[in-house]
């Protein structure tokens, strides 16, 4: 085999490597992080004389990698978030969370169990 030839395969075997090793790493998105509670509170009492959970107190840590968004600690809470900061979460009971993240790394959302209603706030710690 010729030297311009041997050059030519080089160059060639090399163009199918370097597409893999330049491949970019797992999207992440504007939303990405660690949110710490700061304020969970009781907004609505539907049924009279029967009392909420807590009202008061903390929400657990919640993460997103990647758009995806899952509590730390007891409950498992799962979900989405969306480019525009829209947060969808679910407890395998199929409970719903429904939250906006504002440009200030801010979470507010609410929270319904069948006698109340839940507001609670968490904010993005900077890493």
């Amino acid at each position: 085999m010729s030297g311009r030839a041997k050059v030519l395969l080089t160059i060639a075997a090399f163009s199918w490597v370097m597409p893999v090793a330049a491949q970019a790493p797992a999207p992440t998105t504007a939303f990405d992080g660690v949110y710490q509670g700061v304020s969970r509170e009781v907004s609505k009492y539907v049924a009279e004389g029967k009392r909420c959970g807590p009202s008061g107190g903390v929400p657990p840590p919640l993460e997103i990698t990647n758009g995806v968004a899952r509590t730390q600690g007891d409950a498992s809470w799962e979900g989405t978030v969306n480019p525009q900061g829209a947060l969808v979460m679910r407890l395998p009971n199929a409970a719903r969370v429904d939250a906006q993240i504002d440009n200030q790394g801010t979470i507010r959302g609410q929270f319904s169990t069948t006698r109340c209603t839940y507001t609670y706030v968490c904010q993005k710690q900077l890493r």
